[in-house]
């Protein structure tokens, strides 16, 4: 079962006589490596971030229980390559399952001074500008999916 804001979690003591635990499910970490939950635990209010395995069982929030928005948090992968003219920067970011990729450029005029922080820059913005208009489209198909008709969505 997926787990979403306002879920509890509970965990049963791993050895005799360890306690079981029960939290809240504050948010969600979205990453490569799967999801991870912060959670508020009920005996002390600490928070801790957990990876839900098999020893955790997850039960619903009740209706009207979790008032607040839910939020979950994504991590976007940029990795440069770079020379004395040219930068490359690939961005990766993984939404609900899907991975979205994209790629940028930058090249430094010959009349331009030395300055890589500005071809990283700019190499990094192309790359996540295609990253959006890849997630934009991956929206516009959601909805058409689910609506059944075309659908315009502009950024």
């Amino acid at each position: 079962m997926e787990a979403h804001i306002g879920d509890h979690v509970v965990v049963e003591g791993a050895k005799v006589g360890q306690a079981r635990r029960r939290g809240e499910v504050l948010e969600i970490l979205r990453g490569a490596g799967g999801d991870r939950l912060r959670v508020r635990w009920e005996r002390d209010d600490h928070e801790s971030v957990v990876v839900p395995g098999p020893d955790m069982q997850i039960e619903p929030a009740a209706p009207g229980e979790h008032t607040g928005p839910d939020r979950m948090s994504l991590r976007i992968d940029v990795t440069l390559t770079e020379d004395a003219d040219h930068c490359e920067a690939v961005a990766n970011v993984r939404v609900r399952g899907r991975e979205f990729s994209g790629w940028g450029r930058a090249r430094r005029n010959p009349a331009d001074p030395e300055m890589p922080v500005v071809g990283e820059e700019l190499a990094v913005a192309r790359a996540l500008s295609e990253v959006s208009h890849q997630l934009v489209v991956a929206a516009a198909d959601s909805l058409e999916s689910a609506l059944g008709r075309p659908v315009a969505l502009h950024v």
